[in-house]
């Protein structure tokens, strides 16, 4: 009995040593191929898709189509757009750069003052301190003075001055 292979290009007679039976069909083995792209199948690597020989990247996926305006997706989408918060993103992308007025509340007013004080307070104190020092610093007539000497005055005036 003859059978002839599947493949429509070959349409040979197919003997018992080199036939494949494979989706319903008998083949040679080299005449089994991918359809799209021609590349030689084995009973590892094929797909079947209408009977037909397909290598994995061109097996056809059946993936149902979505029907995209009901209300249902229509729903969602609203939502989808509402959680991602792309308007407050869009505003702040605008705002970006430019000053924003914070308003000025009793407790906000309270510590800027503060702030301020302390800052006053620590620059006069270090400036009352440099002057003290310059008024200790020998002057260049009193130059005369050797250095053990006028470390020790300067710690004698620091000190009345401290108290």
């Amino acid at each position: 009995m003859s059978k002839k292979c599947a493949r429509e290009e070959c349409g040979k007679t197919v003997y018992p040593l080199e036939e494949l039976k494979c989706l319903d069909k008998v083949w040679h083995k080299g005449c089994f191929r991918c359809t799209v792209c021609g590349m030689v199948l084995n009973m590892k690597n094929y797909k079947g898709y209408d009977k037909m020989p397909y290598c994995e990247p061109h097996y056809p996926k059946t993936v149902a189509s979505v029907v995209v305006d009901t209300p249902e997706m229509r729903r969602l989408a609203e939502n989808t757009r509402l959680q991602s918060q792309v308007k407050y993103h869009e505003e702040f992308e605008k705002s970006k750069g430019h000053r924003i007025q914070v308003a000025d509340d009793p407790e906000l007013t309270r510590h800027l003052q503060n702030t301020k004080i302390q800052s006053q307070v620590a620059y006069h104190g270090e400036q009352n301190k440099k002057k003290l020092q310059d008024e200790i610093r020998p002057q260049p007539e009193q130059q005369n003075i050797s250095n053990g000497e006028g470390f020790f005055l300067f710690l004698i005036l620091f000190a009345e001055n401290e108290i």
